[in-house]
């Protein structure tokens, strides 16, 4: 977990101008840029220095919206990377960002609420990420007024494939089967458009946890062998640790039910590990709570353990 010295806290257009300057090599190389990137519609100034001398004053403007000039430089230079990929940590489930405390999340993803982020195309990872702590809340109509702000296809793939994911979540939650099967199946296409590494098999490893709970809870038995078989399909030697875990996460619960307690307790032993592996501690709780199911004989101890996590990350919805 990020220490409190290292998170991000918020982002103004003091910082978004300096990460700009610094990626383009100075105020002279973005005037220039600006210039020669802006279309026929654009009411420049002839003068550089006057540009330049306007910039400089949208650097003073902290979170407030960014007027002319702050529409023309996100249209025409976008977000800095850096900025980019933070913004993308905090709205993406299955990221280090999501093992702090709701309240913690929640005041970090509002402090990036705001311009200049909110009024550029990487707001809808905010977006996202406010969502995702709805639903650790309970709070649907919240989720769903944040995903409804997302975007639409305009979208990077990635966060098309986060809100498909949530859509599904919440589909699941309010007994929407037929919604909950097409965000799925949607999903499924998009990820395997990703380019191969560890956030798509992430993202395949959520689909099919999602995909299995439906067919663990199905009427009027559930469909175990099924779900192991749809587990299977997680890559076991996934550069992600992440997904390795809900791999032997999974299984270990289908096992557990199907009667085979060592099989289970040895993946659900993995899915601990795989867990730490990660630095994710809330899902490291989550397979120390099932490994006590699966076996009583251990479970004081581990419950003891999952307990401890919980109230040290402040996961009140996993106590």
């Amino acid at each position: 977990m990020a220490g409190a010295d290292t998170l991000p806290l918020g982002c103004t257009w003091e910082r978004y101008l300096e990460q700009l300057t610094r990626e383009h090599g100075g105020w002279t190389a973005v005037v220039d840029l600006l210039i020669r990137r802006a279309d026929a519609s654009v009411a420049l100034p002839e003068d550089p220095g006057s540009i330049e001398r306007a910039l400089r004053r949208l650097r003073g403007k902290g979170n407030a919206p960014g007027g002319q000039y702050g529409r023309w430089i996100l249209r025409y230079f976008g977000v800095p990377r850096p900025l980019e990929e933070t913004a993308r940590w905090m709205g993406q489930y299955h990221g280090r960002f999501a093992d702090l405390p709701i309240s913690l999340c929640e005041e970090q993803l509002r402090l990036w609420d705001r311009p200049p982020i909110a009024e550029s195309a990487a707001a809808c990872w905010i977006h996202l990420g406010l969502a995702a702590v709805a639903l650790r809340r309970r709070d649907r109509a919240g989720a769903e007024r944040r995903l409804g702000r997302v975007g639409g296809d305009r979208l990077p793939a990635a966060a098309r494939v986060e809100a498909l994911l949530l859509r599904a979540r919440l589909a699941t939650d309010g007994d929407d089967g037929a919604g909950a099967e097409d965000a799925l199946a949607d999903a499924e296409g998009r990820i395997a458009r990703l380019p191969p590494g560890a956030d798509r098999d992430c993202y395949h490893a959520r689909r099919i946890d999602q995909a299995a709970y439906r067919l663990l809870h199905a009427r009027p038995a559930p469909r175990l062998a099924a779900a192991v078989q749809l587990y299977r399909s997680i890559d076991a030697r996934s550069p992600a640790p992440f997904a390795r875990f809900r791999r032997d996460h999974g299984l270990a619960y289908c096992h557990w039910r199907l009667g085979d307690r060592v099989r289970a307790a040895r993946h659900a032993a993995d899915a601990v590990e795989h867990a730490g592996d990660a630095g994710l501690l809330r899902f490291r709780a989550m397979a120390l709570e099932l490994l006590a199911h699966i076996d009583p004989r251990r479970a004081g101890p581990l419950v003891r353990r999952a307990k401890a996590i919980a109230r040290e990350i402040g996961h009140e919805d996993l106590r």
